[in-house]
């Protein structure tokens, strides 16, 4: 039997979580040199998959590459003689054979009217942020003092914070000199209901008009004292008096490299090379802060994706929406275009001025 977009197949909603380091973001790129998330999870499928129907896999949330998450959703249409909800430990017993750092937590039935991103009431993002101390450069450059200056940037590659492994993966360091009272005072300005498009990237910006998203967005950020990934005695090598903090944000949706950019501007605050003004200026208008170089994008390493929320009764029961259009496939998906390896190569670069000025 021919597949058909019309047919309504069984559908299924599945949570899971994966390591970001390892993929080129959630959806796959043709550009991308490494694999993404979704490629992997429905290899996996099909591996036990007796049809030969397509998937039509949906993600909620589109992390980009080497950002985390600790519970992202996606929807699956699935037709085999085998009940797909009791495959969560085969199906992460193939992941870990293929050497893949994704999990899966929990498969269940969905209303074949259930869209995976129009019934999301809202997501949560949680930004690890290491603050190194000043101490650690100055014996640093005691011990180092051959080099000359104009190399001293490797530094921040170098503290006893970056020596750790366990954390260099699942956190965003932040160099001193920096404000930790300007930090937050700037946390204040992002609150509440703004338009951010000109806190995106023109990539971003472009994804907005093929897809209709509106820029104006109402955020809700906190910051909170962190705990290391493992705890360190005085005496361990890998001691460091850095400070962790983890930065929420709290909204429906987010714009492309949305978090990254602004969490980059509130260290710009912190390091005196933004001013709350600055911001301000770039909500009032965002046009004329388009090709500005700042803010940049931060690195992903401390970034997870913490939680997708869904009212549980919408899974069988959904709402509709007056948008919704019949002639459209409801799993449809504008990508990201071919561009995102080229931004990140672009962001890194400006990233290491920022990060190094002293």
């Amino acid at each position: 039997m021919p597949y058909s977009s019309n047919v309504k197949l069984p559908r299924f909603m599945m949570h899971f979580s994966y390591a970001g380091q390892a993929y080129a973001g959630v959806q796959g790129n043709p550009s991308a040199k490494i694999d993404c998330v979704q490629n992997a999870i429905e290899r996996a499928l099909f591996h036990f998959q007796s049809t030969k129907y397509p998937l039509r896999f949906g993600v909620s949330s589109r992390t980009d590459r080497g950002v985390h998450a600790l519970h992202n959703t996606a929807t699956f249409d699935w037709i085999s003689p085998t009940d797909i909800t009791t495959l969560v430990q085969p199906l992460n017993m193939y992941l870990t054979e293929k050497k893949e750092q994704i999990r899966i937590l929990r498969i269940h039935y969905i209303s074949p009217n259930f869209h995976f991103r129009r019934h999301c009431y809202g997501r949560k993002y949680v930004y690890r942020l290491g603050f190194l101390n000043e101490s650690e450069f100055t014996n640093i450059n005691n011990d180092i003092s051959f080099l000359k200056k104009k190399h001293r940037y490797i530094l921040r590659d170098i503290t006893p914070a970056t020596y750790n492994l366990f954390e260099k993966d699942h956190i965003t360091y932040v160099e001193p000199p920096y404000d930790l009272d300007a930090f937050r005072k700037g946390i204040e300005v992002f609150q509440g209901q703004h338009n951010f498009s000109a806190f995106t990237t023109t990539q971003g910006r472009l994804s907005m008009i093929l897809e209709r998203r509106c820029p104006v967005k109402t955020m809700r950020l906190s910051l909170s004292e962190g705990e290391r990934i493992v705890p360190l005695l005085e005496s361990s090598p890998l001691h460091s008096s850095m400070k962790v903090y983890n930065l929420v944000f709290e909204a429906e949706s987010f714009l492309y490299k949305l978090i990254r950019r602004i969490t980059a501007t509130l260290v710009h605050i912190a390091k005196g090379q933004m001013t709350i003004q600055d911001v301000l200026n770039r909500f009032d208008c965002p046009p004329d802060y388009y090709d500005s170089q700042l803010p940049t994008t931060l690195k992903p390493n401390g970034l997870f994706l913490s939680e997708v929320k869904y009212n549980e009764q919408d899974f069988l029961n959904p709402p509709l929406f007056k948008r919704d259009d019949p002639t459209v496939d409801d799993l449809d998906i504008v990508t990201m275009g071919m561009q995102d390896e080229e931004d990140d190569e672009n962001d890194e670069q400006l990233n290491s001025k920022m990060m190094v000025s002293r």
